[in-house]
């Protein structure tokens, strides 16, 4: 039962993180580690809850969940319910991000085909003839940068520049990558967090921006977009936490201590590896 418990402990704290790190302000400060600190904890929960159930249904064995199903195969044992529940937990956390990325990319390819019908090239953007200012980013194979003609005449051209780099970190980050376990995993993560994760995404992308064009000019666009709606599979400059992060660009506050960080993460990091290698080690 030791396993089991280490599990479970790891179970908790991964679910303590998910209610603190919303409430935190200084992810704002660090978004990158902020960030880091969530696929930590994610993960962490997702093993160590897959872990729980299959050693609590291989505890007679006495062995670390691998070995144990194994010892289970190999001596031709009917997988009792608990371990029955430890697979279908997992095929379903598989099989949930398989389709959410598979139908998130012909989303965004039928969106890349409407793209190359009504949407002119202009440099590495495409441009929409339309009045409302848009700017967001299609991720993928084929990525695209999207902006309105309406934006382009609302903002000045150091404005533009800065909005154009915000969508460019959002490629080059590989932004898409970190927001969709949360969204394929929705039922682990309270809702608010998915908020914060939306926020702190946008927020390096403001960052990466900001040191090449300046927060104030960064934050003058976001000002005269308001809110914008991105489409099914992208990310939009204004579509998340508007307001903080006009505030964090005017009024920034000074990041953790590096030492603090690392910290963290080290910490979140040991949280993680504690309940995988318990997969491989006996009891």
């Amino acid at each position: 039962m030791i396993y089991a418990f280490h599990h479970f402990v790891t179970f908790g704290m991964a679910v303590s993180a998910m209610w603190w790190l919303p409430r935190g302000t200084w992810t704002h400060a660090s978004p990158r580690t902020a960030l880091v600190l969530w696929q930590l904890v994610l993960c962490a929960g997702v093993v160590s809850a897959i872990g729980l159930l299959f050693e609590l249904g291989l505890e007679p064995y006495h062995l670390g969940v691998l070995p144990g199903l194994a010892r289970v195969v190999d001596e031709g044992h009917v997988p009792n319910p608990v371990i029955l529940a430890a697979t279908a937990l997992t095929v379903w956390l598989v099989v949930s991000l398989i389709r959410l990325v598979a139908s998130t990319a012909r989303v965004r390819a039928r969106h890349r085909g409407l793209l190359a019908l009504v949407a002119r090239t202009d440099g590495d953007a495409l441009v929409l003839d339309h009045s409302a200012a848009v700017a967001y980013c299609l991720p993928g194979r084929q990525p695209r940068i999207v902006i309105s003609a309406g934006a382009r005449e609302l903002l000045t051209d150091d404005e533009l520049r800065a909005v154009l780099a915000h969508e460019r970190a959002h490629l080059r980050q590989r932004h898409h990558l970190v927001l969709e376990p949360f969204q394929a995993w929705r039922l682990f993560v309270p809702r608010r967090a998915l908020s914060a994760i939306g926020l702190l995404v946008e927020m390096c992308a403001d960052e990466s921006a900001a040191r090449r064009h300046g927060r104030a000019v960064l934050a003058s666009a976001l000002e005269k977009f308001g809110t914008s709606a991105a489409p099914a599979g992208g990310l939009a400059a204004g579509s998340v936490g508007t307001l903080a992060r006009i505030e964090r660009l005017r009024h920034p506050r000074p990041a953790a201590a590096l030492g603090v960080r690392l910290l963290a993460v080290a910490t979140a990091l040991a949280a993680l590896l504690t309940p995988l290698t318990l997969f491989v080690w006996p009891s």
